[in-house]
């Protein structure tokens, strides 16, 4: 008997070390090694008579985003170049602008960027070089267009024009002028108004549209015409110009488009009358939100909240029951606009927070808290706690901030079935 006792404590002292080596060799390890979530241990700190003084910079931070520079503030800090480019000229970078390896190209540009005047006339001498009728996407005009808009230097103006009359490439017309309106050349209106005599109806309507982006309605009549034109792309770039120029006569135009048997041109008429910014538009709005197709339907809802049509309520109500979700949703967007506040237009928002379509419910979400009231604050509650898309519920907390803030719609006011309850005096 005492023999086995004496096994037992024997074991048992044996194990006990066991553990103690164990867990002092984890101990050991967790020390040297730290786990990202272990706690790290407590770096001492070092007196600051002790740290080296960082120089520092008086130049600000240019920071360069996708090839643009930007002051930001503060110390120096450049973005990392490319060593392989030290050296080039300018010819030589603009060959790269072609590259096909993009981080190559971008780094061509800002090379050439910081060169600034010294790069404009190899700039301008191969835009001139370069251009071709194929209508497909050139990236080294492109970028040479781009470049010289970021340096903004008047002697890029004549070719940047002739690039955005000419040019058969959409993509680089388009960035020509966004670059003559970021250079801002007084020149660029005369020069452009040469082109809307041209012989050729496309080059007359890429000036007019040029011009459209600079509030000059000089091509109004050009556009015009385009709209007429049996080639639908040139239709719908039509329409969408129209929409930067405000003048009764664009209004009579785009009010033509909405009856144009294309869907994609009434789409785009409904939404370039939201921009005129002309209450005369509502009319024409209220008559496209019973079109055939929801496109149109939701963006006249759109345009009509962006001119804060109250007279479109009425209708704009019945399209909370409109069969598409897209309707219903923009609609209650456009209601929250225009201060649509009616128990049952809130009612009918309320529910359409609980559409499938995410987009749509983001959309009510948005809306409620311009339509609602406080009654409606535990319901959305309620909703906010069961929402599991981020930007829905993102939407649904200012919308009850809004809600608990401004305080709504008194939860005694009548709702549209209860009016005729109303005393007529009291009611007046």
């Amino acid at each position: 008997m005492l023999r086995r006792w004496m096994i037992v404590i024997g074991i048992g002292v044996i194990a006990c070390f066991v553990v103690a080596i164990a867990a002092f060799s984890l101990r050991l390890e967790t020390a040297e090694s730290p786990s990202k979530s272990s706690p790290q241990p407590a770096i001492p700190s070092v007196p600051t008579k002790q740290l080296a003084p960082r120089e520092e910079s008086t130049k600000p931070i240019i920071r360069l985003d996708h090839s643009k520079a930007q002051l930001v503030g503060g110390v120096e800090r450049e973005m990392p170049t490319d060593p392989s480019l030290d050296g080039l000229s300018a010819e030589e970078l603009i060959d790269l602008l072609n590259s096909k390896d993009n981080e190559k190209t971008k780094s061509a540009a800002r090379k050439l960027e910081s060169m600034a005047s010294d790069a404009v006339p190899a700039l301008i001498k191969r835009l001139s070089e370069t251009f071709t009728n194929d209508g497909k996407f050139n990236k080294l005009r492109w970028w040479c267009v781009n470049t010289l808009g970021n340096i903004k230097d008047e002697r890029a103006t004549d070719v940047l024009v002739k690039c955005a009359a000419l040019d058969s490439d959409p993509h680089t017309r388009w960035r020509s002028i966004w670059a003559l309106n970021v250079i801002r050349e007084d020149r660029r209106i005369d020069l452009l108004r040469e082109y809307l005599s041209s012989d050729d109806v496309v080059v007359r309507f890429n000036a007019a549209t040029a011009l459209s982006t600079m509030d000059v309605d000089d091509g109004v009549k050009v556009i015009e015409e385009a709209t007429k034109s049996s080639d639908h792309w040139l239709r719908w770039q039509a329409v969408s110009a129209l929409g930067k120029i405000k003048s009764p006569e664009t209004l009579r135009i785009l009010a033509t488009c909405l009856k144009d048997p294309s869907d994609g041109i009434r789409q785009e008429a409904a939404m370039s009358l939201g921009r005129l910014d002309d209450p005369n538009a509502i009319p024409h709005l209220v008559e496209a939100l019973s079109d055939e197709k929801s496109g149109v339907r939701w963006r006249a809802a759109r345009s009509l909240g962006q001119l804060n049509a109250k007279s479109a309520i009425p209708e704009l109500k019945k399209l909370l029951d409109d069969p598409d979700g897209s309707v219903r949703g923009q609609t209650a967007v456009a209601l929250g606009e225009v201060g649509c506040k009616d128990r049952d237009v809130a009612a009918k928002v309320i529910g359409i927070l609980s559409d499938p379509d995410r987009d749509v419910r983001s959309k009510a979400a948005m809306a409620i808290g311009k339509i609602g009231g406080r009654e409606d604050i535990d319901v959305i509650t309620k909703l906010l706690e069961s929402e599991k898309e981020d930007r829905v519920s993102r939407r649904l907390e200012r919308s009850l901030q809004a809600l608990k803030a401004q305080g709504g719609l008194s939860s005694h006011e009548p709702t549209q079935d209860q009016r005729h309850l109303i005393p007529i005096s009291e009611a007046a």
